[in-house]
């Protein structure tokens, strides 16, 4: 192996939320970037602030060309269309005319279920880390072949857990958000 330069990202694959970084789509003016977050009104103040605080945190590492839709919902889990439960659904609509971004009803959509007495918030974090990596497969124009990278997920969750805790005023900020 005299003379090879490995690279370790492209040999285990590019982290999709990496690569979605360098795509330059033309984007609407009537469509604007970064999440858009409902919740239940069930959800505990608690839970909402440290969601809030994740999505803060997201927005100000990672780039968002087109909003994207996350509904938190006051459930265990979610039913897909095949009948199985899941820990979030992700709705979209494929592009028209990729990379033009024209029509505010082609904005993804995340539904994302949020109860702590099952689920811990690490493991409500990993699945929206998961629903998120999605959207950027559909930034990328990749999502009919994504395969969902877990050593990826996890990395990104250990990110944010390190950031949380050297920056523990974050949720309390966001409480008031």
């Amino acid at each position: 192996m005299d003379g090879v330069i490995v690279d370790a990202k492209r040999e285990v694959g590019m982290n999709i939320w990496e690569k979605a970084q360098t795509v330059q789509l033309k984007v609407s003016d009537n469509i604007q970037p970064g999440f858009s977050i409902g919740f239940d009104k069930q959800i505990e103040p608690e839970t909402k602030a440290e969601l809030r605080a994740f999505v803060s945190w997201v927005e100000s590492k990672y780039r968002q060309p087109v909003t994207l839709w996350v509904d938190f919902e006051y459930r265990h889990y979610l039913i897909s269309r095949d009948g199985r439960r899941v820990g979030y659904l992700f709705y979209w609509s494929d592009f028209t005319d990729y990379p033009v971004v024209a029509n505010p009803d082609d904005i993804p959509v995340i539904r994302l279920p949020v109860r702590t007495e099952h689920s811990s918030i690490d493991e409500i974090l990993g699945s929206f880390i998961e629903a998120i990596s999605y959207y950027y497969a559909w930034i990328c124009n990749e999502i009919k072949d994504y395969q969902q990278n877990y050593y990826n997920v996890d990395m990104i969750l250990q990110d944010y857990l390190e950031h949380r805790q050297s920056h523990p005023d974050a949720i309390q900020q966001a409480q008031y958000q």
